[in-house]
């Protein structure tokens, strides 16, 4: 018994290590869990924690400061859409209250998917930021990042 809770707790160790946090700054192409950002120069990203499908990091402009949590293997978030999908962005899904203040989804239409977060309602600067986001999802290897997440077992 004892070996299988030592088993648990070293494997629930290796899962739940968050990363460590490391700022980007812009100009560059970043690629997040699945977020694709292109970083103007003042914009910047924190990275916060990840894990095997997805993970968070801050992004902060002049639009703001945005908490978001990106995943390359999700459903269809939860929502209405008010932005349909093209071949250029992902659709963008409506605002609604969440813990920590409101959220905004996005979503490629098969696994790609990325959550912002706000502590007030989101400002059309906002909007206009997220609506330049792309994403990819696992397997898929986007181009031309100057940084980028990854995910790691140490």
């Amino acid at each position: 018994m004892r070996i299988v809770i030592a088993a648990v707790i070293g494997v629930a160790s290796l899962v739940l290590t968050p990363a460590n946090a490391s700022e980007i700054e812009g100009p560059g192409r970043f690629c997040g869990y699945s977020p694709i950002i292109d970083l103007m120069p003042g914009k910047k990203v924190t990275t916060l924690e990840g894990g095997i499908h997805g993970g968070g990091f801050r992004w902060e402009g002049a639009f703001g400061t945005l908490e978001v949590y990106g995943t390359g293997w999700a459903s269809r978030p939860k929502g209405r859409i008010v932005k349909s999908r093209s071949a250029d962005s992902p659709a963008r899904f409506a605002q609604k209250r969440a813990e920590g203040g409101y959220q905004i989804a996005i979503w490629n239409g098969s696994h790609g998917a990325a959550y912002f977060t706000s502590p007030t309602p989101f400002t059309q600067s906002q909007l206009k930021a997220i609506d330049r986001v792309v994403l990819f999802e696992e397997g898929q290897s986007p181009s031309n990042c100057k940084s980028r997440t990854i995910f790691s077992w140490e």
